[in-house]
């Protein structure tokens, strides 16, 4: 899949993060090493080596960018910091895990004319290598990020390039999404899936246009914080970025992040930073109890597949498929609950007859659960989920920074969004690395540490004051 372009891209990736490193501040670069990565490389495809997993758009930024942080550690603003003890725990445990699941996970699947295979020693060291890829723009974001100087820079990237995003976005939106194939050679997705209420949402080099949604979600966030935290002369200008991003994300047809702006932005012109705070962390609180909910059968399913239905016939039917195949898969989910199937798509129900999967996994949290069991839900959504809860016991005292609440209330739509999809990105990691470490840090929160990198002052005077 994918002609020579996208594997050359792949592979020149570390020469480009050289060239930023170079150019750029360590911290500026260290932002836009994976950012750019994310948004620019071709998805899907990646490098097979012996022994590693496939290294793609996520895990080879990542690594340069952590290269990049480690040759040049003494010239970062702030001093990196010791891991909390519950990081620690966490970050061992999702790195255990594997070999867990391998060793439950021994013997083969055979069902009617389907053969899925046990795991073996590659398995537990090749899931071992991708958790530590996986992890480490968590990591960066932990020991860079972690200040209301380094968060606002982070934020500040994050507004200008899907900015500049949305100008492919908006030519997919007319055209249809068709830049990866004129590009890269492949279409990421399946091609119905890109058509709306009469029109398209886009891609670019995203894996689905969902992933699109989170990511304008995430600017509309942004920009709301700017217009909040600016000055009067700066206003105008922050409005219409405002605007201008609440516009491309209806044009991206996705309910749930549509839903997910029109419920967030309220809260970050209205409510002020610590309540902002303290939802992020309810509403993590609710994702990492999901799947106990669910288990229990506290959930009440039925009366939101009710409004989905009442609201929109299709999506409601959608919504209504995914809680009848989350069930399915958490009923397999039980019969391993400790470290899981594995994978090989050992974690799905199988028609024996046919050999075609019955069952998709559709939201992250059951695709952890399924594949790692318990003890890899527990790490991967506890570090994610707990990010937000750890920042809000370190606020709860003192006054709250409007943008580390901005980032808090971004990092719960993008929580709440993995209970349907599976759009965690390394972008999603970072946040909740620099929330986790700006807890640890024990600083006084509503203040700036630092002077803000030059080329975030640009950023932040000519595009959103």
């Amino acid at each position: 899949m994918g002609n020579s372009l996208s594997l050359i891209m792949l592979a020149a990736w570390p020469a480009v993060a050289a060239m930023l490193f170079s150019r750029l501040t360590p911290r500026q670069a260290l932002i836009w090493v994976p950012l750019l990565g994310y948004l620019l490389l071709p998805p899907v495809v990646g490098i097979d080596l012996p022994i590693l997993p496939t290294l793609d758009k996520h895990a080879i930024p990542s690594l340069c960018a952590m290269l990049g942080a480690v040759m040049l550690r003494d010239r970062f603003p702030m001093p990196w910091i010791r891991l909390e003890g519950w990081v620690v725990i966490l970050t061992v445990l999702a790195m255990v895990t594997p070999t867990l699941t391998v060793a439950t996970n021994p013997e083969p699947l055979i069902e009617g004319i389907t053969y899925r295979p046990g795991l073996g020693l590659f398995d537990a060291l090749n899931g071992t290598i991708n958790t530590v890829l996986t992890l480490l723009p968590f990591l960066l974001g932990y020991l860079v990020l972690s200040s209301t100087d380094g968060i606002r820079a982070w934020m500040v990237a994050l507004t200008l390039a899907t900015l500049a995003y949305s100008l492919p976005m908006l030519l997919e939106i007319r055209v249809s999404p068709q830049l990866n194939v004129w590009i890269y050679g492949f279409f990421a997705h399946d091609f119905s899936q890109t058509i709306r209420y009469g029109g398209f949402r886009p891609m670019v080099f995203l894996e689905h246009g969902l992933w699109v949604a989170i990511l304008v979600v995430t600017a509309v966030i942004c920009a709301a914080v700017a217009l909040r935290d600016g000055d009067a002369q700066a206003r105008t200008r922050n409005m219409a970025v405002l605007v201008y991003l609440l516009v491309v994300l209806v044009l991206c047809k996705s309910a749930a992040s549509i839903i997910y702006g029109m419920l967030l932005v309220p809260l970050v012109l209205m409510t002020p930073p610590r309540l902002q705070v303290s939802i992020a962390a309810a509403l993590a609180a609710v994702v990492m109890a999901y799947p106990l909910a669910l288990w229990l059968g506290v959930m009440p399913t039925d009366a939101i597949r009710d409004f989905a239905l009442s609201m929109d016939a299709e999506r409601g039917r959608s919504l209504e498929f995914r809680f009848m195949n989350e069930q399915v898969l958490l009923d397999r989910a039980s019969q391993k609950p400790l470290a899981g199937w594995g994978g090989w798509g050992r974690n799905l129900e199988i028609d024996p007859i046919s050999g075609e999967y019955t069952s998709v996994s559709d939201g992250y949290w059951v695709v952890v659960m399924t594949i790692s069991g318990i003890l890899g839900y527990l790490s991967i959504f506890g570090l994610l989920c707990g990010s937000v809860i750890r920042l809000w016991l370190a606020t709860r005292s003192g006054p709250v920074d409007r943008w580390t609440a901005g980032l808090a209330l971004i990092m719960a739509a993008s929580l709440v969004d993995l209970i349907p999809n599976a759009t965690v990105t390394p972008l999603t990691w970072m946040s909740a690395g620099a929330l986790a470490g700006l807890a640890a840090r024990g600083m006084p929160v509503g203040a700036r540490q630092a002077a803000p990198a030059p080329a975030a002052r640009r950023a932040m005077k000519t595009v959103i004051g």
